[in-house]
């Protein structure tokens, strides 16, 4: 997927951080990566509605929910995309030009989903 300055962005999940917190644990794991296919698409729903209706602060607001569960599975791109829509939502939430951002974000967060699926033991 293309970044904002149009070069691949990396979707490839880093599991480095919850395999340590889980001591390896795939049971675990498996519970975070379901969690994540079961939430992140309500919230990218509401990104989604968020953007059609030119709701910059829900956008931003929807940014803020993912950045945690993006660092957890080690989407530290994403993470950061999803930080910049946050703060250009608080700094000029008037301004459209955050919804293209807030698309992109979405995109790529639709490139995730096979990539978590199969992490998934």
């Amino acid at each position: 997927m293309l970044n904002s300055k149009n070069t691949l962005m990396e979707l490839t999940l880093d599991l480095t951080f919850i395999k340590e917190i889980s001591d390896d644990d795939q049971e675990f794991i498996n519970d975070v990566l379901n969690t994540f296919l079961a939430e992140m698409p309500k919230d990218i729903l509401q990104m989604n509605q968020a953007a059609a209706n030119q709701d910059i602060v829900m956008i931003g607001r929807v940014a803020h929910k993912t950045k945690s569960t993006l660092q957890t599975l080690g989407l530290f791109e994403l993470k950061e995309l999803a930080l910049k829509i946050e703060q250009l939502a608080k700094t000029t939430p008037s301004d459209v030009s955050i919804i293209p951002l807030s698309q992109q974000f979405m995109g790529h967060i639709d490139g995730v989903y096979p990539n978590v699926k199969n992490l998934i033991k």
